[in-house]
């Protein structure tokens, strides 16, 4: 019965990125784990305990968790995340975005940044799915949706324990959002795709190069005052505050740059090996 269901699933799920889209999805979220620090408890396939008592199993125990078939968190996809979202309505490579923020984030949120990233205010998904559809530039939507999602999962708690993973999986995630748009979005031949995506990639070294000798004008700046102590030892204490005030500024602006590196150095590898 469930394989069935299954596979008349996989008929009216028409979308040609979508089988794509869930092999890059299981390969993200991985088999069972359990980890003190995710919010989300035991999860097997990227299905969370919750999931599982929602959509499958009222009363399901980690065990069941543990033992979930694939095809079951395949039909949880299909069923409660890519057809709310109207996945086979958005733009190519959009789609898998859209799905993928919302196995990871909750759809709630994947529709919120939709929407920011298409300059709107509703939420709506019949008003997602018209604007998305009349964007003159998707390459440009594409990836202003994946820095939103970025940015927020920077912005957590646990970006220490899972930063490292989330942020491969967001620059990679772009790489073959905008892949999957170029080809079968915008349909271009496999050589003019690729000429793009290493544009793409270029433009993002460019980015990492620029972010690098900004952070290290900001590191050699915070720096300075070290080499000053005896003078800066003679100021009165509003000017150590000011002074200590604007090391401050100059390491946090140090950090940011440093991050910006990273990211757009794993964008450039991204775009080279998609």
């Amino acid at each position: 019965m469930l394989l069935a269901l299954y596979h008349q699933l996989e008929i009216d799920m028409t979308a040609s990125t979508y089988d794509a889209a869930m092999v890059r999805v299981f390969a993200d979220e991985g088999g069972y784990t359990n980890h003190p620090k995710d919010p989300g408890g035991p999860t097997n396939w990227g299905i969370t305990l919750a999931d599982a008592r929602m959509y499958w199993k009222a009363d399901a125990t980690p065990e069941d968790v543990k033992a979930m078939p694939k095809a079951v968190a395949a039909l949880i996809y299909r069923e409660h995340y890519a057809k709310p979202i109207r996945y086979d309505d958005l733009p190519a490579g959009f789609d898998y975005s859209a799905l993928d923020a919302a196995i990871n984030s909750g759809r709630a949120r994947a529709l919120q940044w939709a929407s920011k990233a298409l300059g709107i205010t509703s939420t709506e998904i019949v008003l997602i799915v018209r604007s998305a559809a009349s964007v003159n530039d998707k390459v440009a939507l594409i990836q202003r949706y994946w820095q939103m999602r970025l940015s927020f999962l920077h912005s957590l708690r646990t970006w220490s324990t899972f930063g490292g993973g989330w942020g491969r999986r967001c620059a990679q995630g772009e790489a073959a959002a905008v892949r999957m748009w170029l080809s079968v979005g915008a349909e271009l031949p496999a050589p003019e795709a690729r000429k793009r995506l290493d544009q793409e990639a270029n433009r993002a070294k460019t980015s990492a190069a620029k972010a690098a000798t900004a952070g290290a004008g900001s590191a050699a700046g915070s720096a300075a005052p070290a080499h000053l102590s005896v003078d800066l030892s003679h100021l009165g204490s509003g000017g150590k505050v000011a002074t200590a005030i604007l090391v401050a500024v100059l390491i946090g602006a140090a950090i940011y740059f440093i991050r910006k590196f990273i990211i757009h150095n794993q964008r450039a590898a991204a775009y080279a090996a998609s």
